[in-house]
């Protein structure tokens, strides 16, 4: 009896512990899909706060560059760059003394007929894995989504071919930058037909999100050296109002790498002088000099990274 009495109380302690066992478990569960239900809510307002992301994939035309990151996968020229350099590394002794020779093989990987499908696979490919999102949201139908990816490869082909004729000094430059602006006219009018008013409508509000944020941060990057001369509400608001239209919408790509450095130069410096001259009728005068200096650092810092390109691309 004794023996069976010991056996009752053994399993009662068994049972017992099963019990807080699984309270604890059902606990650690608890909290587990509640950690998970957090972390998916939290990447659903991720998602929703970068949509802006989606239309860099739509509105950039050359490279926003920089971060060259996905989007440069967008970008023909930027594929090609460390290929141009290796085939430059392989060329002929005679191509190795010839200060075009990383410019001569990067055009002819641009005009390799094997090349240019690898590459629009490849296009093809990053754009449905990455734009999901934004075609769901714009309500595109499969066979829009192929034309829509069809033009953003026609516009990158266009745009490699102009860069080898360039390369290879059998189109002017003038000739180029009208080619490039008829095109972009050409296919984002194709581009908008296929959304249709509510998509392009989409796109435009986020395209407008991005030049607002760019600004935005310009803006910023001048309030924070003002020092004592702190800029107004009005004051900020008319300056970055003129930094959105002359230096976010301006419009450059690998194309203008060919003009001189001095004319590259002064066309991005007329579009700082015009801000310049706006900024003179509603800032103090201690505010437009330190607006000055800040304008000369900033060109000096882009025509730097303007040479770096060039010297990727082999362009005297």
């Amino acid at each position: 009896m004794r023996i069976w009495r010991i056996a009752q109380i053994g399993c009662m302690i068994v049972a017992a512990l099963l019990f807080v066992w699984q309270l604890q478990q059902h606990r650690r569960q608890a909290r587990e899909l509640a950690c998970v239900q957090a972390q998916i809510q939290t990447k659903a307002q991720e998602i929703e706060a970068r949509r802006a992301e989606l239309a860099a994939l739509e509105q950039r035309n050359g490279e926003l560059v920089e971060d060259e990151r996905r989007a440069g996968n967008q970008t023909l020229i930027s594929l090609m760059r460390e290929r141009a350099a290796a085939a430059a590394a392989r060329s002929a002794p005679e191509a190795a003394s010839d200060s075009h020779g990383v410019g001569s093989a990067l055009a002819n990987v641009l005009d390799s007929p094997d090349q240019q499908q690898v590459d629009r696979e490849a296009i093809r490919a990053d754009m449905k894995a990455n734009m999901g999102l934004f075609f769901k949201l714009v309500r595109l139908p499969p066979e829009k989504i192929d034309q829509y990816i069809d033009l953003r490869i026609e516009k990158d082909f266009r745009q490699a071919k102009r860069m080898s004729a360039l390369l290879r000094g059998e189109l002017a430059l003038a000739d180029a930058l009208r080619q490039r602006d008829s095109d972009a006219l050409e296919l984002e009018s194709q581009q908008r037909a296929l959304l249709g008013p509510e998509g392009a409508a989409f796109l435009d509000s986020i395209a407008e999100g991005m030049r607002n944020d760019e600004a935005k941060r310009l803006l910023n990057a001048v309030r924070q050296n003002m020092g004592a001369n702190e800029l107004t509400q009005e004051q900020s608001d008319r300056l970055q109002g003129l930094i959105k239209t002359e230096i976010v919408g301006i419009h450059m790509d690998d194309t203008d790498l060919f003009r001189s450095p001095e004319d590259w130069a002064q066309f991005f410096g007329e579009h700082q002088q015009n801000i310049l001259n706006e900024a003179a009728g509603f800032l103090a005068p201690p505010q437009l000099e330190t607006l000055k200096t800040l304008a000369a650092l900033d060109l000096a810092e882009r025509q730097k990274q303007m040479m770096l390109k060039r010297t990727s691309l082999g362009i005297k």
